[in-house]
């Protein structure tokens, strides 16, 4: 089988920082990726705008990888699937030159946006709806249910050319909050929050499938939220999310990484427990 299509392990992705800290790289600038047990680099090169029309982005990946990162972040929405399309023709290029195995891909499915809000409302056009939608804005959409996230996730995999991708993120599922405030959502704060964790929950299930399925290695969440005041209306909670992994898998859950917002203006993370 082509090493393009393995995913990273814990064995080899300690494997490449012991071969770059050989190369002279600093052993400090690698760490384990929360419970996930992979070993990555702590600066991580991030997907967000890049695109394959841009040989500079490619390039800048290339460089990336060649200089010890191994932790690549990227999502379903970024350019509308052009940055896994960019990321996969990279490891299609380095094939022979570096095991897939010893790079971390960490997608993220959510947003409903471009291809994919096309393909939804011509959907519910044709009377076929996606359950739990929120419409935040005309231009866009979320949706973290089962049926959604099963799509997303292999486009992901095709667009990246690879069998399986390591990590994926819900991709701020605080919509369903955002969107209960700006239309004055009459319930509570606590229902809201009860059909929200609802809603987590029927995901991180339809994840653990899919980690059985062995399309994806681990699952999280990536909420700009987290770092909020617990009784902000938008608030994000690690401590329930980690009961609705272990009521959901159990002790061995694959609820292994989360991603917020960490600088000098979002310092939250920092001050708030």
């Amino acid at each position: 089988m082509d090493s393009n299509l393995y995913r990273a392990a814990p064995e080899t992705t300690a494997a490449f920082r012991d071969e770059m800290v050989g190369l002279g790289r600093n052993p400090g600038a690698y760490r384990r990726l929360g419970r996930s047990g992979l070993v990555v680099s702590s600066t991580g090169f991030g997907g967000y705008r890049i695109h394959p029309s841009v040989e500079e982005h490619t390039d800048s990946l290339q460089q990336a990888i060649a200089q010890g990162c191994n932790l690549i972040d990227t999502s379903t929405n970024y350019g509308d699937g052009a940055s896994e399309r960019l990321i996969g023709r990279v490891l299609a290029r380095r094939h022979g030159t570096r095991d897939r195995e010893e790079l971390v891909l960490v997608s993220k499915a959510g947003y409903v946006q471009g291809t994919n809000l096309s393909q939804l409302r011509q959907a519910a056009a044709n009377g076929r709806t996606y359950p739990e939608v929120v419409e935040y804005q005309e231009n866009c959409w979320h949706c973290i249910h089962p049926q959604f996230l099963t799509e997303q996730v292999q486009f992901s995999v095709e667009r990246l050319g690879v069998e399986a991708v390591d990590v994926m993120l819900l991709h701020n599922p605080e919509y369903f909050f955002l969107d209960c405030k700006k239309r004055k959502d009459p319930r509570s704060l606590e229902e809201r929050r009860a059909v929200f964790y609802e809603r987590i929950a029927r995901a991180f299930e339809c994840l653990e499938d899919l980690v059985s399925e062995g399309v994806i290695g681990h699952y999280g969440v990536s909420s700009n939220t987290f770092i909020q005041r617990a009784d902000s209306p938008t608030f994000t909670s690690l401590t329930r999310m980690l009961e609705v992994a272990e009521k959901v898998g159990g002790s061995d859950h694959h609820f292994s990484v989360i991603q917020f917002p960490m600088n000098l203006v979002e310092s939250q993370a920092m001050t708030e427990k």
